[in-house]
């Protein structure tokens, strides 16, 4: 067990988070090494000012460009559309040792089919197997299909079900897509055969592989309940307590105790190297409403003082803050949020409104780092800053 302040562990996180190792190289080798050291990233499709895949990315490096994400996924194949935590992008070279997810996630989408009364689609899954087996790559929108039953949040085209079955069971892949409209092909032809086996002899085996593999993603976790640990085989403490207790043992984890934590946090062996300080850091850090950094909000709050939730489907009238809003840190600390305006093409870039941490005044250097961030944010949509955004920074929640 090795000890750390609060102080220490934020530094921790800034520091594994790679937000200033991976700034300044080519944007294809950052999404590898990016990729490489937080494993999974989460994909939502929402598109205000960038997908969160997209800003979870930006947010590490200057030169990255959503073609960097849409190349490494589609075109060189280092990356493939996975379920995780949630869904998620992952190394392709990881397929296999999702096996055991696919299984279980395959399980639940029969259930899903059922509770929608669409069981009128496992007589079309061959069918459309076919189709794209001999079309494929193809667009979801151009295979042919009856409809089935209302599922209410679920397709009603039998050919959207059967393929997202055969998505999670592991038999086709997503090929590319075109804006959010996937093209699906056989999974063996996509990946090669080899990634639609199980990589791991038994369930203990994948594991040990998978709750080391969800501690890297965040960096450090403790063992509770939360953002950490949703998905398949992590959500219940009971399966993951005697794994995490094993892997300490076998020199894996290393338990880390923080001052005012009862809990203690892990992190990987090797790990232990990011507790060193950050360096001052010359720019403000956007974090993407689903970055792995703020994966378990409780923990954020604790280690940071900042309590954060993703309001998109929260009610208007009951929003503490916006829609869309992305947390701020400087240094080690999370000093505000800001909401972005949707962002149309031939548009000025500009934000909403603007939210600093009670107690917290922002000099006019932050204000400077805030802006240059926001014109780098802007420039990554292909737009200009709007001039009236740097005022705007001036005036605490106009």
């Amino acid at each position: 067990m090795i000890t750390a302040s609060k102080a220490q562990l934020r530094d921790f996180y800034i520091n594994y988070h790679g937000f200033d190792e991976f700034f300044d190289v080519d944007g294809a080798t950052a999404v590898d090494r990016i990729f490489g050291r937080l494993r999974s990233i989460q994909f939502d499709p929402l598109n205000v000012c960038g997908r969160n895949a997209e800003l979870v990315l930006f947010s590490r490096n200057r030169n990255v460009t959503k073609t960097d994400l849409f190349d490494a996924l589609y075109k060189r194949r280092a990356l493939a559309d996975a379920w995780d935590k949630m869904m998620c992008i992952i190394p392709s070279a990881e397929l296999a040792s999702f096996a055991y997810v696919r299984e279980r996630m395959a399980d639940d989408y029969r259930l899903t089919i059922n509770r929608r009364a669409q069981n009128d689609c496992y007589d079309y899954m061959d069918e459309v197997y076919s189709f794209i087996e001999k079309n494929g790559p193809v667009l979801i929108t151009d295979i042919p299909s009856r409809k089935t039953n209302d599922g209410r949040w679920g397709s009603t085209k039998i050919a959207n079900v059967c393929c997202d079955y055969m998505w999670y069971c592991g038999r086709v892949a997503v090929a590319y897509k075109k804006g959010v409209v996937k093209a699906f092909d056989t999974a063996e032809r996509v990946y090669g055969a080899a990634a639609c086996e199980n990589a791991f002899a038994d369930m203990a085996e994948f594991m040990r592989w998978y709750v080391k593999r969800r501690v890297a993603a965040v960096g450090a976790l403790w063992n509770k309940n939360g953002g950490g640990w949703l998905g398949p085989y992590l959500e219940k403490t009971d399966g993951r307590t005697p794994v995490i207790a094993e892997l300490v043992e076998r020199g894996e984890l290393v338990q880390v105790a923080v001052e005012g934590e009862k809990a203690p946090f892990y992190i990987c062996a090797g790990a232990e190297k990011y507790f060193e300080p950050t360096a001052a850091r010359e720019r403000a850090i956007f974090v993407a409403p689903l970055d792995n950094l703020i994966w378990d909000r409780k923990l954020v709050k604790s280690v940071f003082g900042f309590d954060y939730t993703w309001e998109v489907y929260v009610p208007a009238e009951k929003r503490r803050f916006g829609y869309y809003v992305l947390p701020i840190i400087i240094g080690n600390k999370f000093i505000g949020r800001f909401e972005p305006r949707q962002y149309r093409a031939g548009e000025p870039f500009d934000i909403k409104n603007v939210w600093y941490e009670p107690n917290y005044a922002p000099t006019a250097d932050d204000i400077d780092l805030i802006c240059a961030e926001l014109n780098r944010l802007a420039a990554f949509s292909g737009a200009e800053l709007d001039k009236s955004v740097k005022e705007k920074l001036r005036m605490k929640n106009y």
